[in-house]
C-alpha cells in the first residue's frame, strides 16, 4: 500500500521541495496552498504520475477555511501530515518595536493556525499516523545564547509546546500513540530563509528537504515526540 502525506504549505520553498522529494520515495502527496497562490510548480510535480499528487485549499490563519478543508479531503487518511506553513515576520523582529497586529501574525500563522488545524486532523490519521512540524533551532531555549530574532523565536517556542501538549494528550492514539516530530530543516536557500534574497543562507534546498523526509521515514509511528534537525540530530528543547 502507498503511503501518503498531506503538506500544509506546499506550493513554494521547502513546503515544494517536501512533496517532490515524498513522490520521488514513492508516496501520494496531498499538497495544500492558499486561495490565489501560485500553484504551477506543485502543479507540475505530477505530470508523469498524476494519481499520486492532488491539491488542496486553506489558509492555517483562517478558522473558516478548515471545515471546507475537511470537506475537500473527504474520508481520506493519512500516514504523516507535516504542518509546514510558516513566516518570518518583520525584519525588525523586535518585541519593542513589532506592532499588535505584526506579532499576532506571526504567533497566528507560525503557532496557533498550524496546532489549530492538527487538532481537527486527528481523526484523518492513519493509526499509526505522524504529526510533523517545520520548526527550527531557534524554537530552542536551552541554546539560545545569542538573542535577537525574538518573534520568530517566539513563535517557533510555543510551537515546540502546543506540538508537545497535542502529543501527550493524545498516546493513546493507534498502538504505539500518537508521534509527533519537530523538525529544523537548516537555514535554507528559500525565499523566506534569505529574506527574498535579502540575506545569504547556508545550505541548499535538496539536502534539506532529503534529511528531513529520511527523518520522517526513519521515526513515523514511533510514538514518540522528537525535536531533530535535517540529518538528525537531537536538538536540546
Amino acid at each position: 500500500m502507498t503511503n501518503t502525506i498531506l503538506i500544509v504549505g506546499a506550493e513554494r520553498g521547502l513546503g515544494l521541495g517536501l512533496a517532490e522529494q515524498f513522490l520521488v520515495r514513492g508516496w501520494s502527496v496531498v499538497g495544500t496552498a492558499r486561495v490565489g497562490a501560485d500553484t504551477r510548480a506543485l502543479r507540475a510535480l505530477g505530470a508523469d504520475d498524476p494519481a499520486r499528487l492532488s491539491l488542496a485549499v486553506i489558509d492555517v490563519t483562517k478558522r473558516s477555511d478548515i471545515a471546507p478543508l475537511l470537506d475537500e479531503l473527504g474520508d481520506r487518511r493519512f500516514d504523516v501530515v507535516y504542518f509546514n506553513a510558516g513566516i518570518f515576520g518583520p525584519v525588525h523582529q523586535s518585541v519593542t518595536v513589532a506592532t499588535d497586529d505584526e506579532f499576532a501574525q506571526v504567533m497566528l500563522t507560525n503557532t496557533f493556525g498550524p496546532i489549530r488545524l492538527a487538532h481537527h486532523l486527528l481523526d484523518r490519521l492513519e493509526p499509526d499516523g505522524t504529526y510533523c512540524f517545520m520548526s527550527s533551532h531557534r524554537g530552542s531555549t536551552a541554546i539560545n545564547l545569542e538573542g535577537g530574532l525574538e518573534l520568530y523565536r517566539a513563535s517557533k517556542v510555543a510551537l515546540n509546546m502546543l506540538a508537545r501538549g497535542l502529543w501527550a494528550t493524545n498516546r493513546d492514539h493507534g498502538p504505539r500513540g500518537l508521534t509527533v516530530l519537530s523538525i529544523h530543516p537548516g537555514w535554507v536557500r528559500t525565499a523566506m530563509g534569505t529574506l527574498d534574497g535579502t540575506v545569504e543562507a547556508e545550505m541548499d534546498l535538496e539536502p534539506s528537504v532529503r534529511g528531513i523526509a529520511a527523518v520522517v521515514e526513519r521515526h513515523r509511528g514511533s510514538g514518540e515526540n522528537l525535536y531533530r534537525d535535517w540529518e538528525d540530530r537531537p536538538l536540546d528543547w
